[in-house]
């Protein structure tokens, strides 16, 4: 089943004396339940491409469907609400709020989620760090976590609105080899649960667990 379906899609930045062409007429479609993983060099246009995929970034041309719905349809405050509940962030810096505790950073997504008005969104943020392993850091700082640490709460936090897309963005780039695994074991088992999770990387271990492995190079998927 279709999670993602891109077709020809193009994405340039203009600068003072060139443009540079960072994903080059790709078309491809994800399904729910595989772990793809995107490998390619440095400014291979990975990044960039996770980027478009997730609605962060608009593609200068062609299709993005996520779900089934054509993402050019919707305007910035659908596209806002779209993403908040159909797709999970995890990048390779935490990018969380040094200012609250752990199950508070979890709750954040939760909190403008119009539908979990009627549940104790405590609750749900305490149930989902118990499933990675830190209920008993959930009144923490991120100061007073490791970087594992905090990748497993950014990672409890992706999944708060339960997303059926996961987008991962050298998620084991900043940790050592043990919480590695961890969150590739982690991210294999949603897309065995149902989820379409899509990881870039520069780690080689990545190719253990991924259902399909896509090159990518100057902007294109090659090898494919």
């Amino acid at each position: 089943m279709k999670a993602i379906e891109i077709k020809d899609i193009v994405k340039m930045f203009t600068l003072p004396d060139e443009k540079i062409i960072a994903i080059n007429n790709i078309s491809y479609v994800f399904e729910y339940g595989k772990l793809y993983a995107i490998m390619g060099h440095s400014g291979s246009g990975k990044s960039t491409l996770i980027q478009c995929l997730g609605m962060l970034d608009n593609a200068n041309s062609g299709m993005i469907s996520i779900d089934g719905k054509d993402v050019k349809t919707l305007s910035s405050n659908e596209k806002n609400d779209y993403r908040n509940q159909k797709i999970g962030f995890i990048f390779q810096k935490y990018y969380l709020n040094n200012t609250m505790k752990a199950y508070e950073n979890v709750m954040l997504p939760m909190l403008i989620n119009k539908e979990y008005k009627n549940i104790d969104l405590k609750e749900k943020a305490l149930s989902l760090l118990k499933d990675v392993g830190l209920e008993e850091r959930k009144n923490h700082l991120p100061k007073e976590l490791s970087g594992g640490e905090q990748q497993r709460v950014a990672i409890a936090r992706a999944l708060a609105n339960n997303p059926k897309i996961i987008l991962a963005d050298e998620p084991t780039g900043n940790l050592d080899e043990e919480n590695e695994k961890y969150v590739l074991e982690k991210l294999k088992q949603l897309a065995s649960e149902g989820k379409c999770v899509i990881v870039v990387s520069h780690n080689n271990l990545i190719k253990e667990y991924a259902d399909v492995v896509i090159s990518m190079s100057h902007g294109k998927f090659v090898g494919n």
